[in-house]
Formats: C-alpha cells, structure tokens, sequence
C-alpha cells in the first residue's frame, strides 16, 4: 500500500468534525480546507495518483461522474497555474473521493391547544412531526507531495445533492469554490 493512500473514511470523520457549522452559502456547501505549513508553489506540476476510492454506490460510482470530476478538477488545477505533468515528472499527486449517503432530518413543532364544551375547557398538547429524506454528498480533494506521500492539502464539501447536482456545470462550480485557497499564478 503506499505510504501517501490515507484512510478516507477516518480522514473524512475528522475533518468534517472540525467543520464549523455554517450556512451553505457557496456551491460546494461547507467546505473544510487543510493546508500543510508548506504551501503549494504557483507553476507546480501535478499528476493524478495511481489510486482511486471507489464508491460502493451507484449514484456517483460511475464513468460520468468519474469524468466530470476529473474534468472540474483538472479545469480548477489550470485556473489556478498549476500544469499536469507525466506522473513521474510531478511534484504533487492528487486524487479525490466522492460519496453519498442517504440522510433524515425529522423537525418536531409542539402545538397547545384548548377545547371548550359545556363542562368547561380542557388544554392538549402536541406535535407536529415533520420527516424529510435526503442525499448528502461529501467531495474530497488531496493533494499529496509525490515524493514524500506527505498530504499537503485537502478540501472536502458536504451538502445536500440531488441529481441535478451530478451537471458539469454544478461539478464545476463546486470544485472551483472547494480550490479557492490553491495559489495563483
């Protein structure tokens, strides 16, 4: 196994348990970014890292989203200067990880209420439960120091997704908001 393939699941646990909760405001919903105390010189060069995370399920465990993903991200690396380099003349290895899962939120509103007859009034109470479903899809993005497998940079995004999110356009725009803090050339 090499040295730089982390544990994602662990990896994504504990980086999303540091996330501060916040509106999701930008395409890419909340968004956690770590970053080595080496940051990533404009111009490197970059490749692709010889593993994947597969992705037991079959909403994003696909050749499309696979290729969107990777087109938003090759697309992102570009706009920020850095060039796609053969895997063996690259300073950076990057990969990403993709899941979904299915998520219940359940509200619960008490509501009181008074009843009056011709013996008097009586008071009740009550709630209104309110039970929604919904996919939650999480993106990460590791940038990896191909030398030493030493994780220099992650950004991962959590938000609800529906299958109008899995577009070039939507992929696109989340990975640009995710990349925000790669540097510029």
């Amino acid at each position: 196994m090499p040295k730089y393939l982390i544990n994602t699941a662990a990896a994504l646990s504990v980086v999303l348990a540091i996330a501060a909760p916040a509106a999701e405001a930008g395409p890419a919903g909340k968004v956690v970014v770590m970053e080595s105390a080496a940051p990533i010189a404009p111009g490197s060069t970059w490749a692709w890292a010889p593993y994947t995370t597969a992705s037991p399920d079959p909403r994003v465990a696909n050749d499309i989203v696979q290729e969107r993903v990777m087109t938003a991200v090759e697309g992102a690396m570009a706009a920020h200067g850095l060039r796609r380099a053969p895997r063996t003349d690259a300073r950076y290895l990057v990969t990403y990880h993709v899941a979904v899962a299915n998520k219940v939120k359940v509200d619960s509103t008490p509501t009181v209420g008074r009843a009056c007859g011709v013996r008097g009034c009586i008071s009740a109470s009550a709630s209104t439960i309110d039970v929604r479903q919904f996919a939650e899809g999480t993106l990460i993005i590791d940038i990896v120091e191909r030398d030493t497998g030493r994780l220099v940079w992650r950004a991962a995004s959590k938000k609800k997704v529906t299958e109008k999110d899995v577009t070039q356009a939507k992929i696109n725009a989340v990975v640009a908001d995710m990349t925000k803090t790669l540097p510029k050339a």
